[in-house]
């Protein structure tokens, strides 16, 4: 514990004077003040971007995202004029997806290259007093940004939160001085009354990196440490191989690479290595023989291949009892029933390939049902394929609950949904043993296959 000697009013009014003098020459200059003064609930970040820089460039991917906020920005700078003309400007963007993804990134980018302070929450005992503190102190300075990080956490803790934010944005909506930037990992955690015109309008989902955004980003940070990759690197099986990885994944994966094989000599083989460390985390005895591993993973490659208009399988690969299936999307942003259901019978071939072809399961299979069974809540909970009375709407503050008796009858259509897909599943293990079984041998006897090689044993 720190001890603090006493000083007399006089003293104390002088130093706030001194603070408040350093605290606008800082922001004058363009500099951070990284801790709120005075101990108070937000901390203040001055614009440091040049005339003509752009913040944007340096964050990898997210195109479109970055447009939409370079627009938003654009029109918040110019909001005396717009507001003259009788024109609305957004007054809250929320950057929301899972995390790692680059919303932290896109937020500094945005507040640097704004012409005015930015009141970043900083949280603190008391949330509900910290975020009307800050709003305050937002609307005493000309224009001002303010930023709310992991606001689905924060409405976690009290609906009372999403209620203050409500009235504290509607205290601004006409002013057009404010503007409102937050992030969350979970939309659905986001009341929808915090979502309406005038609060939170403009939503931006950050999503993981495509492969070509995967495979520039993992480049800049190999030439970051001073690394090249192997001029016999395959780049387009590169990107198969890191795709689904978050932005910070990818920068664990070059971070591996160097802390492995230092800053020369790196192999083709060695990069794998570390992709294969990275994405396999959780280190463990071996669950299954090594050959058993190679066919469930062929086992999901196959009746993968089944559904062309849906999947396309980029790579195949075993790290000692561990495997990994790279299946891509062909339609990520529409998903119809055929291709969720086709999902979940996907999830289970590797299992039933085991069980197929080996005549014994393994424990390594807990994610693929799990995954499977989440996909089938999905299909019917959620999103109501099976019964428009049967849908369960994210739950909400003041929602009522669900009857047990409806609960039980959504029960039922799920597990004959999983019953009906696990049939679907061994029927293309069995029609499709002979393939599952040689993908299975060449890929325990290679440990890793590309697209190409892999492509010879689908859709037979």
């Amino acid at each position: 514990m720190e001890l603090k000697r006493t000083k007399d009013e006089t003293e104390i009014e002088e130093e706030e004077e001194e603070e408040e003098e350093e605290e606008e020459t800082a922001m004058l200059k363009g500099e951070e003040l990284d801790e709120a003064k005075n101990g108070e609930s937000y901390a203040v970040v001055a614009p440091s971007g040049k005339n003509g820089e752009d913040l944007f460039a340096k964050v990898i991917g997210h195109s479109r995202q970055k447009e939409e906020l370079l627009l938003t920005l654009n029109w918040f700078k110019r909001s005396k004029e717009l507001k003259a003309k009788g024109i609305s400007i957004p007054q809250g963007v929320l950057l929301f997806g899972d995390p790692g993804n680059g919303k932290t990134l896109l937020i500094k980018a945005t507040i640097k290259s704004c012409d005015c302070p930015a009141f970043v929450f900083q949280g603190g005992d008391n949330v509900i007093k910290g975020i009307i503190e800050t709003f305050e102190k937002a609307k005493q300075a000309e224009r001002a940004v303010i930023v709310i990080d992991e606001l689905d956490l924060l409405i976690d803790k009290s609906p009372r939160i999403a209620r203050v934010l409500q009235e504290s944005m509607d205290g601004v909506e006409s002013d057009g001085n404010i503007l409102v930037i937050a992030a969350a990992n979970n939309l659905y955690g986001i009341p929808k009354a915090l979502l309406r015109q005038g609060r939170l309008e403009k939503l931006l989902k950050i999503p993981n990196p495509r492969a070509l955004e995967a495979l520039m980003m993992l480049k800049s940070h190999l030439l970051d440490f001073g690394v090249t990759l192997p001029k016999d690197v395959d780049l387009a099986d590169l990107a198969s191989a890191i795709v689904g990885n978050s932005f910070a994944g990818i920068k664990a994966i070059a971070n591996d690479i160097v802390l492995r094989n230092g800053f020369e000599g790196l192999t083709t083989e060695k990069i794998y290595d570390s992709i294969s460390n990275v994405m396999n985390r959780v280190k463990c005895a071996p669950l299954a023989p090594v050959r058993q591993v190679a066919i469930h993973e062929a086992g999901h490659a196959v009746v993968a291949g089944a559904f062309p208009q849906y999947f396309v399988v980029r790579r195949l690969s075993i790290n000692g009892a561990t495997g990994d299936c790279v299946i891509e999307n062909l339609e990520e942003e529409f998903a119809d029933y055929g291709r969720m259901k086709a999902e979940i019978v996907v999830n289970m071939a590797g299992l039933i390939a085991e069980k197929v072809i080996c005549g014994i399961g393994s424990r390594g299979c807990e994610n693929d049902l799990e995954t499977a069974r989440a996909n089938a809540y999905k299909l019917v909970a959620d999103i109501g394929y099976s019964s428009c009375w049967e849908t369960r709407p994210p739950v909400e503050y003041s929602r009522r609950q669900e009857s047990e008796i409806k609960l039980r009858r959504c029960e039922r259509k799920i597990e004959s949904l999983l019953k009906r897909c696990e049939k679907e599943s061994y029927r293309l293990v069995k029609s499709h043993k002979k393939e599952i079984a040689e993908l299975g041998e060449l890929l325990f006897a290679r440990r890793r296959l590309k697209q190409k090689e892999i492509a010879q044993y689908l859709g037979k």
